[in-house]
């Protein structure tokens, strides 16, 4: 098995707004005015959204290519529910994140009904976001 590590550095100052660095990128996440922020960027949970969305249009046109189908165009909705009072304290007590997320995919592509299910099979399968929102992933914080 033959296993990546991804790595990232993030940092806020003074502020929710988070300026993040990858390996050759850098983004930044801010929160709602609601929620602290000044609503200059996306919000992490948007961005997991959007993650999602874009892994899904990845998986889905490699895996294309592999099955020799031509997918000319994907496009992808994404809602999610979640109870954002919790985050702010004032919850039931519930989760804190995503209660629930739907996909909704058109794609203008060549395939047959059954190239089609296989796709979306292989998609789910093979997508690593769709996977660790899918699948419980171990997450350990170290407060140095």
């Amino acid at each position: 098995m033959s296993c990546v590590t991804l790595s990232l550095r993030a940092s806020s100052r003074g502020g929710v707004r988070t300026e993040i660095q990858g390996k050759n990128h850098s983004w930044v996440i801010d929160e709602p005015k609601a929620f602290g922020g000044e609503d200059t960027a996306p919000s992490p949970v948007e961005m997991l959204l959007g993650s999602l969305a874009g892994c899904i249009s990845a998986a889905g046109h490699l895996i294309a290519q592999e099955m020799g189908i031509c997918l000319k165009a994907l496009d992808i909705s994404i809602d999610g529910d979640i109870n954002s009072q919790v985050f702010l304290g004032k919850g039931d007590g519930g989760r804190a994140g995503f209660r629930q997320i739907r996909v909704s995919l058109t794609a203008d592509a060549d395939w047959t009904p059954s190239q089609r299910e296989g796709w979306l099979r292989q998609v789910k399968s093979r997508c690593p976001v769709m996977d660790n929102l899918t699948f419980p992933t171990g997450v350990e914080i170290d407060f140095a």
